[in-house]
């Protein structure tokens, strides 16, 4: 006598659920599983050699994605790895010309160390370091008017910065570290060099914070760049207003590294 269909149902029901219970106890079994990790799994601890217990990544930070923000001179891609992707579009921006690049910045500043639970940069506020200790030409080269030797504390900073795989770090140039320049109130280009009026006297600016933190209480000040601009000054960028300008060479302000491609 043949089965029913129920019959043959029921059995196929049998067969699809003792495989799924076989599959689930191989997975789970001894809780060691990378399956079971990230099926059950929330959060697990650690003791750091001090003994504290340390809360690692949980499955949100796990399989968030990289975050972009897009503006007209190109793409910032958080590589969450201590470094930030730019793939930049050719045009003329801030009065200056640019080509199509690629560039890696870093995420952090002088003095900064990334945190790799929090994807942010400790201490908040940046260290400030000199572009030269003496407003001339020691530190630069004569020709190319560029950063090229450690009698510069900014040039040695990003001379020997180890990040994201990465060993052949230099301080961004004047045009390079004007990419990073955004204006809360006129997102779609940046201000001139040498326009004091920046992004406007009352106008906030900053990228998007979850790219380049601010630092401290919201604030972001002076930046070095790799360009002198006479034999006595250098230039470098004001975040506070949005504006690219020249000052003494023997003066502390913060540095952004940049690595290419």
């Amino acid at each position: 006598m043949g089965e029913t269909k129920l019959q043959i149902l029921m059995k196929r029901i049998l067969v699809r659920f003792s495989l799924f219970i076989l599959l689930i106890s191989l997975f789970v079994s001894g809780n060691c599983s990378p399956l079971y990790y990230l099926l059950f799994q929330t959060t697990t601890s650690k003791k750091d050699s001090g003994g504290s217990i340390q809360s690692t990544l949980t499955l949100l930070a796990l399989v968030q994605l990289n975050q972009s923000v897009r503006y007209p001179w190109g793409t910032f891609t958080d590589n969450r790895d201590g470094t930030v992707l730019f793939i930049g579009n050719a045009g003329t921006f801030g009065g200056q010309v640019y080509t199509e690049t690629t560039l890696t910045y870093a995420k952090c500043s002088s003095g900064q160390t990334w945190l790799q639970e929090s994807n942010s940069c400790s201490p908040e506020v940046p260290n400030q370091v000199f572009y030269c200790p003496t407003n001339d030409n020691s530190c630069n080269d004569i020709g190319t008017f560029l950063l090229n030797n450690s009698t510069s504390a900014a040039y040695t900073y990003c001379d020997t910065l180890e990040l994201g795989g990465r060993s052949n770090w230099r301080v961004a140039t004047k045009n390079e570290l004007k990419l990073t320049v955004a204006c809360s109130e006129n997102p779609t280009d940046i201000p001139v060099d040498d326009d004091l009026a920046g992004c406007g006297s009352v106008k906030r600016y900053f990228l998007n914070t979850t790219i380049f933190p601010l630092a401290g209480a919201g604030a972001i000040g002076p930046y070095w760049t790799a360009n002198a601009q006479t034999s006595g000054v250098a230039w470098y960028i004001d975040y506070m207003r949005g504006y690219t300008t020249g000052s003494g060479k023997a003066f502390a302000r913060s540095v952004r590294c940049v690595s290419e491609p």
